[in-house]
């Protein structure tokens, strides 16, 4: 009877998360879009700094970015920062006003739909970049005029987030474009 109880455990602790089993932001009607400032209050997210959801994990890493606070990126991401990367990127970068943002994917990943190789993570050395009941979270920049800004080096307005649990946390614990962009022209880059 116990060996019974063990394996069902164990079984239970591997078997990848479903869609009703996380709380998956809906997506973005087009037309509208989310809010990221300087100030909670004004932002659209009202959990920045609590990765309790998929969504929260990926607006605290957003709010890291945009506001050049560098400890909302350990909290999105549950790692510490490499102090040489943390020096060069918030240094010296000035906070930008507001970024204008839309969930166009989301999904639970499984083992046959990864957006790209999993491989193993840098600052997890004892994990793989992606597995079956990771979340992924694709975010649209939308922000008017980011495109033609000079400063502005992105070269994709979209991401996929990869979100993973973590106990009662969700962690970022990868992003990047979901595909190879293609150069439009003065127009940007096809979403």
């Amino acid at each position: 009877m116990m060996i019974r109880l063990f394996f069902a455990v164990l079984l239970a602790a591997t078997i990848p998360a479903r869609a009703d089993d996380v709380p998956l932001p809906p997506l973005t009607p087009k037309g509208q879009y989310r809010v990221m400032t300087q100030d909670d209050a004004t932002s659209t997210s009202k959990c920045i700094g609590d990765p309790k959801t998929p969504m929260c994990a990926v607006e605290t890493l957003l709010a890291c970015y945009q506001r050049n606070e560098p400890n909302l990126c350990e909290i999105a991401t549950g790692t510490k920062l490499d102090p040489e990367y943390s020096r060069a990127r918030f240094e010296n970068a000035k906070p930008e006003p507001q970024l204008s943002y839309r969930v166009v994917r989301r999904e639970v990943l499984t083992d046959r739909r990864f957006p790209w190789q999993p491989g193993h993570l840098e600052d997890r050395p004892n994990e793989i970049g992606m597995q079956a009941g990771d979340i992924r979270i694709d975010i649209l920049d939308v922000t008017p005029g980011r495109e033609s800004d000079p400063g502005y080096t992105d070269i994709s307005p979209r991401v996929a987030y990869i979100v993973r649990r973590y106990g009662d946390r969700w962690a970022a614990i990868d992003w990047r474009p979901p595909y190879k962009p293609v150069y439009l022209g003065p127009s940007g880059f096809d979403p």
